[in-house]
């Protein structure tokens, strides 16, 4: 991979340099121009595993599943600190002055004024507090669902990152096969406009030879913007779109290990993050139903509390006739430990209708749980069922390409023997291109729709990715 270049280059000032340093300092700055431009050219191959890696330091949806995580987990934490002693601290410090002025002779000023400093600990112990205990059990299994949510959305990166790789190669694989249709066809079309000029062709065959090669140059352009639209799909995610290696024809195309739908299922009600994270959330509905329930119970609280109050006073009179009187400092120190009981009688029906809703969402989440699991279910054998089909694709596609390159070859005959005409050729061309296509598709989407069945039951990982790696050519 070559890394773009971060040096700052100093620039000189005109005045202070001479003619030859200016005219050396335009040529390096050509050389450094003209190097950056053969640098942002050159293009680096990478495999799926490659992708896969700059994805994850990348992929912004990955950073944003990975915040949410981050957020979510404090749940738990947040409702430990229910249970957990509370402490805080106070301080001031004021001050007062009051003055008494008879204005006319100005003989007798009084002032007085005080000083005074405080500073307070308190410390809160819960005791008994039955709701609480439960908001940390909610927490905790709200903190445990966000967890198989991220797991889930670190597979689904898994999934997302093949999708678009393979998408470019299918593209570009596409666009080489639509080339090489297009160079195949022209070369018809040029031979039956020459028989046509030299007057051993029919005009209309030349004619029919102009139309293939027109949906050739078609067919090449859609390719074209199909594969500028999958690289930006990959820039989307990695920065980049670097050139990609394809499968080479090592990698195996077998039935799905086990061989059991129902043993897929089975992985999936055990494995499947999805699934999980709908029983934590139904866990923590539960838990929060049984602390709305508990909040009618009182709370008993261990308060500790400690203040210090100092204070100082003076008294001031005309300085001329008498000198100020300090009285103080005065300080009293006051420590306190008591058992609080509070027991709420009567809430004009808020504990009562909190308690309801509780109830009712605690079983919205155990109903999601039962769809989720049916879904799960029905998911994984719909993605078994598409792992079969596909297999089944590829290898009627290998027999269709070898069988269309039979039919070409027989037109080919047929062709130079004057049995066939010029649309049989470009239709028997036509089809074995088609067919190059159909089977770089089905190879694909048999790989997607294996990943996918391993998503749907839960035991999808990065080991995947690179074993499909391992089977790209170097």
């Amino acid at each position: 991979m070559v890394k773009k270049l971060t040096k700052n280059y100093h620039i000189f000032s005109k005045h202070n340099v001479t003619q030859a340093e200016l005219l050396l300092e335009k040529f390096v700055s050509f050389l450094i121009s003209l190097s950056f431009l053969f640098l942002s050219s050159f293009s680096y191959s990478a495999t799926l595993a490659d992708v896969y890696e700059l994805a994850l330091t990348n992929d912004p949806q990955l950073k944003i599943d990975e915040a949410t995580f981050n957020a979510d987990k404090e749940i738990k934490n947040k409702a430990m600190s229910g249970l957990l002693p509370k402490l805080s601290l106070r301080a001031g410090t004021t001050w007062n002055e009051n003055k008494n002025t008879e204005s006319n002779e100005s003989l007798f000023t009084n002032t007085q004024g005080s000083n005074s400093n405080f500073y307070s600990a308190n410390l809160i112990q819960p005791i008994f507090r039955v709701d609480t205990w439960f908001q940390f059990s909610q927490g905790k299994a709200l903190g445990e669902a966000a967890e198989a949510k991220f797991a889930l959305s670190q597979q689904e990166t898994i999934i997302r990152i093949s999708n678009v790789y393979f998408s470019l190669l299918k593209a570009k694989k596409n666009l080489e096969v639509a080339r090489l249709e297009e160079q195949s066809i022209k070369k018809q079309r040029d031979r039956t406009k020459r028989l046509f000029e030299e007057g051993v062709s029919s005009k209309s065959e030349f004619q029919e030879a102009q139309a293939f090669y027109d949906l050739a140059k078609v067919s090449k352009i859609v390719s074209e913007g199909e594969l500028e639209f999958a690289r930006e799909a990959m820039i989307s995610i990695i920065g980049d779109a670097p050139e990609i290696k394809d499968l080479n024809e090592d990698f195996p195309i077998s039935k799905p290990d086990p061989v059991e739908q129902d043993q897929w299922a089975q992985l999936a009600l055990t494995n499947s993050y999805t699934l999980k994270a709908s029983r934590f959330n139904s866990t923590a509905a539960k838990k929060n139903s049984q602390a709305k329930l508990a909040s009618h119970f009182p709370d008993i609280d261990l308060v500790a509390s400690i203040t210090q109050n100092n204070s100082r006073g003076i008294v001031g009179f005309n300085p001329a006739a008498d000198p100020a009187v300090i009285y103080g400092p005065n300080g009293i120190e006051q420590t306190r430990y008591s058992l609080e009981f509070n027991w709420p009688i009567v809430t004009g029906g808020l504990l009562h209708a909190e308690r309801r809703e509780a109830k009712a969402l605690a079983e919205q989440a155990n109903q999601q749980e039962r769809l989720t699991e049916r879904y799960v279910i029905r998911d994984v054998k719909t993605k078994f069922t598409s792992v079969l089909t596909n297999l089944a694709n590829v290898n009627a596609r290998k027999a269709s390409l070898k069988s269309s390159n039979f039919a070409l070859k027989a037109t080919m005959v047929g062709y130079e023997e004057n049995t066939r005409n010029i649309v049989d050729l470009l239709n028997a061309e036509k089809n074995f291109f088609s067919a190059q296509r159909d089977l770089i598709a089905a190879k694909y989407d048999y790989i997607i729709s294996t990943l996918e069945l391993k998503l749907a039951s839960g035991i999808l990982s990065p080991v995947d990715i690179y074993e499909i790696s391992g089977y790209l050519d170097s």
